[in-house]
């Protein structure tokens, strides 16, 4: 059997009217001496705790507030040696490239392009037989429809792929030599419940 003894505080007001402490005092001096050590140990294990913790603290708050300095000073403008340089290249044309005036708009001819599929093809069924003639006709219609709003001395290569629409992907691929500063491409893909078509307009400069 453990016999355990509670150690009961009272506040008692003495004669002068200021307050003493009263405690009882173990019976056992080994056990006070074990209850003091276990005392010490667990206070100094406390205090590490409490010191680590203030330290993660500390470090945590002064981290919150650089961050909110930069953010204040990127929003001000005030702080714009904080923020890193951006470097800004002028992408600079060579002396072997050509320099139209006017270049090859790829976005007013890809909506050209949608529009016209879109009225060709909308109510047309796969058919081979079909299908080879009208890939011809359609690469030149595109081509004669585009050299309207053609900037000069540009020359146009027209490619016009039909296929039937089927559970299988196609992947239509092509590479050019050319002058990256000044020749340029556009390409739109048509489908509808039977086919698909791929049309594809290469503007080539010629000096």
């Amino acid at each position: 059997m453990i016999m355990c003894s509670v150690a009961v505080v009272h506040n008692k007001k003495n004669t002068s009217g200021t307050s003493s402490v009263m405690a009882a005092k173990p019976s056992n001096p080994e056990l006070a001496r074990k209850s003091s050590k276990a005392l010490q140990a667990t206070s100094q294990s406390n205090g590490m705790i409490s010191l680590r913790g203030l330290l993660a603290a500390q470090k945590f708050t002064r981290g919150l507030k650089e961050h909110t300095a930069l953010k204040l000073a990127s929003n001000t403008g005030t702080g714009a040696h904080l923020r890193k340089r951006v470097t800004i290249i002028d992408d600079q044309v060579p002396d072997t490239s050509s320099k139209p005036k006017e270049k090859f708009s790829s976005t007013l001819v890809d909506k050209l392009m949608q529009e016209f599929l879109l009225s060709k093809l909308e109510k047309v069924s796969y058919d081979p037989t079909l299908c080879t003639k009208l890939t011809w006709d359609l690469s030149e219609e595109i081509k004669d429809m585009v050299k309207k709003s053609n900037p000069p001395r540009y020359k146009l290569v027209c490619v016009v792929t039909l296929g039937k629409k089927a559970n299988e992907d196609a992947v239509a691929a092509s590479r050019c030599l050319w002058d990256s500063h000044a020749d340029n491409f556009t390409s739109y893909t048509y489908q509808n419940r039977t086919l698909f078509c791929i049309a594809t307009v290469f503007a080539v400069y010629s000096e």
